[in-house]
Formats: C-alpha cells, sequence, structure tokens
C-alpha cells in the first residue's frame, strides 16, 4: 500500500489505475512512502550543529570592530621621502609630469 493525501498522487511518485492507497501512516508497505513519512516527521526547524559559511561571515563582521587607523603609509611615505637629502626626491603630488 502507498501513502497518499489526495486521491491522485502518492508519496513514493508511482502512478497507475490499480495503485492502492492510504492516508494512514500504519498501513503503508511501500518501502519509498515509508521514507518519505520518516522524512515529514523529522523536525525540519532543527538547528544544525555546524553553523553555514555565510552564518560565520556573519559573526565575523559582527563581533570585529573596525580597528582605528594608526598608520598612513601615504604620509609615511612623504615624511621618509622629505627626510631624504636632495630636493630631487620630495614628492611631486599626483599630477603627472608634464615635460623632462
Amino acid at each position: 500500500m502507498h501513502y497518499s493525501t489526495s486521491s491522485d498522487t502518492v508519496a513514493c511518485g508511482r502512478a497507475g489505475n490499480n495503485l492502492t492507497s492510504t492516508s494512514t501512516p500504519d498501513l503503508v508497505s511501500c518501502k519509498s512512502c515509508q521514507r518519505s513519512l520518516v522524512k515529514t516527521d523529522s523536525p525540519a526547524s532543527a538547528k544544525k550543529s555546524t553553523p553555514s559559511l555565510a552564518e560565520l561571515r556573519k559573526q565575523r563582521t559582527a563581533n570585529a570592530s573596525p580597528a582605528p587607523s594608526m598608520f598612513c603609509f601615504k604620509a609615511n611615505w612623504r615624511a621618509r621621502l622629505t627626510s631624504l637629502p636632495g630636493s630631487s626626491r620630495l614628492p611631486r603630488g599626483a599630477v603627472p609630469q608634464r615635460f623632462v
């Protein structure tokens, strides 16, 4: 016997004119229908033991606060170039050089 909640479909997916079906789970003898009954009986809202990758990313971004930026690369590089001898080592800015 197959498990069916309606008259036209059975839980295992088989189709035919001479299928016997019932809506009581105790009378079901088809192994596929029994497995589908076990799957529906298990709680779908049970929490998985391992979190998904998306959940881990959300946790990491929520827990990690942005660290204060103490080191500025541009300012440090400017200070380093300025401390070197010779005027040719001064930073020329973001504008490209017009002539050589």
